[in-house]
């Protein structure tokens, strides 16, 4: 892959919920690169112009429309967060970061997470940006909401370490392993977190754990992350290539070593997965709006609000659609696809034929 690079043509992305903004998403977007900034986890100057051209805060504020000024800001810092470390240790850190010493490092700062008062990692800017963040939730949030946030911060860590050491393997993995591993290693359910604190309501554990809203939360991941995967493809190959970062893990190169296809239609593939999941999501989100209670009912929008958000920044955001690095002087662009509110072919409404997903017809 990395030295044969063409970019693929992507379909259209559907989508029916409708987009929204907060009214504060210009103010959380400067908060969070100064919050970067006072972290130092963007060098001055052009990489810090590179995060803040990223507007991760568009990604909350368009996510969260509804949302509460101060827990937007917290999420914005966690998603810059994301986004600087996934770069800085993990993707794009040349010859890849090691399994083992991921395990070790993200270990630490996990117990760090569940025990914010005993001194670990104070040396260490990630550990202390994120203990950052954890602190200023626990402001806003309920004891049980951010034990929850860090169990899927720690799941995000696991997810991390799995795709480490297939990347190390040097195989491919399997669609089925990839979509569980990318649903950790994306990070997005500890993302989505940020809806229930930031709505101001707080769920039931009953509510939460409820099978059909436990399917909810999993396709809006899954969503969030084969668009990620579908979007940023042509610029990570084109990274891969020409700046020798590691190779890629993304689901459109999965599809095509699993089905023994060209990566166009590898994309076209994942386009339908993408599609498929998303009908059964509007159609699941009704069906438990009818017999949810207030609280439930916001949080099930707000799941789709959240969808909605995360496609259109995707779509319009510099850091899929600039795949050079800060300082390079060679203007280059990625085509980005469009979004229709009406599916541009017949959607497949059968469950997806990986056991991984296809629990989600049975709710």
């Amino acid at each position: 892959m990395n030295s044969a690079y063409r970019p693929v043509a992507v379909p259209a992305l559907y989508c029916p919920f409708p987009f929204r903004t907060s009214p504060v998403t210009d103010q959380i977007d400067q908060g969070g690169a100064e919050w970067m900034e006072r972290f130092a986890l963007a060098a001055a100057g052009r990489r810090l112009e590179y995060f803040r051209r990223a507007h991760v805060g568009r990604f909350v504020g368009w996510g969260v429309p509804d949302g509460l000024p101060g827990p937007l800001q917290i999420a914005t810092n966690y998603c810059n967060w994301l986004f600087a470390f996934d770069d800085a240790v993990c993707d794009e850190r040349l010859g890849g970061a090691s399994p083992g010493g991921l395990a070790i490092y993200l270990t630490r700062m996990a117990r760090m997470l569940e025990t914010p008062s005993v001194p670990m990692l104070r040396d260490d800017r990630w550990a202390m940006s994120l203990l950052d963040i954890r602190r200023e939730l626990a402001s806003h949030a309920t004891p049980a909401q951010v034990y929850r946030w860090v169990d899927q911060v720690q799941d995000y860590f696991t997810g991390l370490v799995w795709e480490a050491a297939i990347r190390e393997s040097g195989r491919t993995a399997s669609v089925n392993d990839y979509i569980m591993m990318w649903q950790k290693s994306s990070a997005t359910l500890s993302a989505l977190a940020f809806i229930e604190v930031a709505g101001g309501y707080v769920l039931t554990a009953e509510e939460v754990h409820e099978p059909r809203v436990h399917a909810l939360q999993d396709i809006a991941a899954a969503l969030v992350g084969w668009c990620n995967d579908i979007v940023s493809y042509n610029k990570e190959a084109f990274r891969a290539q020409h700046f020798g970062f590691p190779g890629i893990q993304n689901l459109v190169p999965v599809l095509a070593h699993e089905l023994g296809c060209t990566l166009d239609d590898a994309a076209r593939r994942a386009v339908a997965m993408h599609d498929a999941a998303m009908y059964r999501m509007a159609g699941l989100s009704e069906q438990v709006r009818r017999d949810a209670g207030p609280a439930l009912g916001r949080y099930v929008d707000g799941l789709c609000a959240w969808v909605r958000g995360s496609l259109g920044w995707h779509l319009t955001t510099e850091r899929y659609a600039d795949p050079n690095n800060p300082d390079d002087p060679v203007a280059r662009r990625v085509a980005m696809p469009t979004v229709v509110t009406s599916p541009t072919a017949p959607i497949d409404t059968a469950p997806l034929r990986i056991p991984a997903v296809a629990w989600w017809w049975d709710c």
